[in-house]
């Protein structure tokens, strides 16, 4: 695994203060997607999804040609470079008090809080990136060991809150007792179809009496939108609702309308209050 020093040398920053990743002919660069709330009759935007997208030559490359790319012996290290890039841009979105929910690996040897420590989370002075705004969205072998629970140990020390995710082959253990529970997209996609949807609701109310706030991604449309609200979801992500935005462009904070969503009562509809 490389140093910080390493990423250091591979973190690109432009005129604008706007970083990327350099490894070899690729480039990452970092894209958020809003994470919405529910207040009343309006979803709100309370938080980001950091997302790193490896492009060459200035255009996005398919994940899995990136991948092949990258050796076993490297893996650890662009996956810590990306969140580098994350935690630098962070600023860049120029709105206060969001959460930021990132991909963690505890026992990684270039952690999230070493990168915080090192201050790659700078960007512009009134939008400041601290433990307590970050979401580790965690995922671990069923074998987790001593080190994956040290550094289990130290982000909530730090402050910093765990997520897990349901639907995923890999996740946070129980024990670790998340603070968010990620919904995947892919499972929702398929329990939307079913007549088990239904079931949706019973499962988060579940989730939340053991103290965890339910996030459902992959809401492409107003049925799975409805779908969720009416489970009684925490938190709201996917197309539908807002696209991951480049870092640097401007994200649009105007609360979104439940019922024009939904297309409730009208029409021709505008998502925004």
């Amino acid at each position: 695994m490389k140093s910080i020093g390493a990423l250091s040398e591979s973190l690109v920053v432009d005129e604008f203060d706007i970083a990327c990743g350099v490894f070899g002919s690729f480039r990452l660069k970092s894209f958020y997607q809003p994470i919405f709330s529910r207040a009343g009759g309006a979803l709100l935007l309370t938080g980001l999804q950091g997302m790193s997208v490896p492009c060459l030559l200035g255009q996005p490359v398919a994940t899995d040609a990136f991948r092949s790319e990258c050796t076993p012996e490297v893996q650890g290290f662009v996956s810590a470079l990306g969140l580098a890039v994350q935690l630098h841009n962070y600023g860049h979105t120029g709105i206060a008090g969001l959460d930021l929910h990132v991909d963690c690996d505890p026992c990684g040897g270039t952690s999230v809080l070493s990168l915080l420590s090192e201050r790659y989370a700078v960007g512009c002075e009134d939008v400041v990136l601290g433990p307590e705004k970050l979401v580790c969205e965690v995922s671990s072998s069923a074998q987790a060991g001593d080190d994956f629970w040290d550094g289990i140990e130290e982000l909530r020390w730090k402050g910093v809150r765990l997520a897990g995710s349901f639907g995923a082959d890999r996740t946070l253990p129980a024990e670790a007792k998340a603070d968010v529970v990620r919904i995947e997209s892919a499972w929702f996609r398929k329990i939307c179809n079913e007549p088990t949807a239904r079931l949706l609701g019973p499962m988060i109310s579940v989730m939340r009496s053991h103290g965890a706030k339910v996030l459902i991604g992959g809401i492409e449309t107003a049925h799975r939108l409805r779908i969720a609200l009416e489970a009684g979801a925490d938190h709201f992500q996917g197309d539908f609702l807002a696209e991951p935005v480049a870092a640097g462009c401007a994200f649009d904070e105007a609360p979104l309308s439940i019922a024009a969503l939904l297309g409730v009562g009208q029409n021709v509809v505008s998502f925004r209050r």
